[in-house]
């Protein structure tokens, strides 16, 4: 999958869990945000594409590496509320006279919440790529969830890399949740189940 699709994968998954009910709109973006970070692993393609064809899929694909990035994704919004702040700036540019309250928590429970989400957000990524891979020219990456512990790797590939099926679906999903905000949760459950 690509950035974008990973995106709102991690939107609907906040949105379908009820996140956004809980801990607002903070909650849902950490979603997204979190939902790529699995692919920093493909960085050294700027490089070296011998490094990235070693590391993609291995180094950010697995449950340490999203367990530690979880508990600094988690940790950091809770000590600097920059999901918040940088909602701040965009709300003033669009609605100056709008504001949103936001739910306080304690610094250990936002760290927990938002720790929590960002996990589960990155653990979704997994799935995602396992039976997104491969297609025209393409070999199937496989994910090693348990690297540097095991190089087993797996792969269901079962939409080739670069259709563009999930992404109508993704978006279609969010243009309803647009058209009907009152059904949040049930809509991204649905485009999620689709």
């Amino acid at each position: 999958m690509t950035t974008p699709e990973h995106t709102l994968v991690g939107i609907h998954l906040a949105l379908a869990a009820g996140c956004h009910r809980y801990w607002g709109w903070p909650a849902v973006a950490m979603a997204g945000i979190a939902s790529n970070v699995p692919d920093w692993d493909g960085l050294p393609m700027l490089v070296d594409m011998q490094r990235f064809e070693a590391g993609h899929r291995v180094w950010g694909h697995n449950l340490l590496a999203i367990l530690l990035s979880s508990l600094m994704l988690g940790w950091s919004e809770a000590q600097f509320r920059w999901i918040e702040r940088v909602g701040e700036r965009v709300r003033k540019y669009f609605s100056p006279n709008e504001s949103s309250p936001l739910p306080k928590m304690s610094l250990v429970s936002s760290a927990l919440v938002f720790g929590t989400i960002a996990f589960f957000a990155q653990l979704v990524h997994l799935p995602c790529d396992m039976v997104v891979s491969g297609g025209a020219g393409l070999t199937d990456w496989l994910v090693r969830p348990f690297w540097p512990f095991s190089n087993a790797g797996f792969v269901f590939p079962l939409i080739p890399w670069g259709d563009v099926g999930p992404t109508v679906i993704l978006m279609a999903g969010a243009i309803v949740l647009a058209k009907w905000p009152r059904h949040l949760s049930a809509i991204s459950a649905l485009t999620l189940v689709r």
